[in-house]
């Protein structure tokens, strides 16, 4: 039978019984919806969306992360491995599950472990050497003692001295590493503070004609101290640090001849 509801026309294969009217047929507003005025299915009626919460995030995939942040992070868990083992002991898959990553971005970033004790070092440079902003407007000895890092705290230089160790105790038995290191380390630290020296050297502030050799030469001042003895690594105190570097910083401003003997 056939049923005419405004604009539906709605077939209903049944028998009728007697006692059967149209009000009883049980069609809901849901169910007409559905239907088209030929009978053809129409998509169901959806709900309104409601409103999403302040702050709330809608699904899909997650955030991405940008490389800089990612090998951060990676270096960070790189350090700790590298530092808990050794380098022979190190492996990719031991760093990736670290630092949370599936070794596929891990090896998209780094090529190996040659690369990430690379990335180590030249972040650890920053704790040895590293030229911070308005430096230039500070009295010479005070901007010396900043780019030598005589500010450290007690954990960052725990963390210096730790990687430090690691360095010495790895470079010795690989030569390979040990180009890795000075490339990234004491080679990259030279120029930083050579740059340094030149600008303040056109500025007036020192009286210096080769800026290269004057900052190898500060390098060593400052360094000396570090090395080995019949103990292994040796590492002064933080307290020692800066005790001698701000000697060095001095005689290498001023020299050690009376400034009378000098006019």
């Amino acid at each position: 039978m056939r049923l005419e509801l405004g604009n539906y026309q709605v077939y209903i294969i049944a028998e009728p019984a007697a006692s059967t009217s149209r009000a009883s047929a049980a069609f809901t507003l849901e169910a007409l919806d559905r239907m088209s005025v030929n009978g053809t299915l129409m998509k169901p009626r959806t709900s309104p969306s409601l409103p999403k919460k302040a702050g709330a995030r809608g699904r899909g995939r997650p955030k991405v992360v940008d490389d800089a942040t990612q090998r951060a992070r990676i270096v960070a868990a790189a350090r700790d491995v590298f530092l808990q083992g050794g380098y022979d002991a190190t492996t990719m898959d031991a760093v990736a599950h670290r630092a949370g990553v599936s070794k596929k971005t891990l090896y998209q970033l780094f090529d190996g472990k040659d690369a990430l004790f690379a990335a180590i070092v030249a972040a650890h440079r920053d704790l040895m050497l590293n030229v911070p902003e308005g430096v230039d407007e500070r009295p010479l000895e005070e901007a010396l003692a900043s780019i030598f890092r005589l500010d450290l705290d007690e954990e960052s230089e725990r963390d210096r001295t730790a990687l430090l160790r690691l360095m010495m105790m790895e470079v010795p038995q690989r030569p390979d590493l040990a180009r890795v290191v000075f490339r990234h380390g004491p080679e990259e630290s030279r120029a930083i503070l050579a740059r340094w020296l030149a600008g303040q050297a056109a500025r007036g502030r020192v009286a210096i004609t080769d800026p290269e050799q004057a900052a190898g030469l500060l390098m060593h001042m400052i360094f000396a101290p570090i090395g080995f003895d019949e103990g292994g690594p040796r590492f002064p105190a933080l307290d020692e640090r800066r005790a001698h570097a701000t000697a060095a910083f001095r005689i290498f401003l001023h020299g050690v001849v009376p400034q009378r003997s000098r006019d």
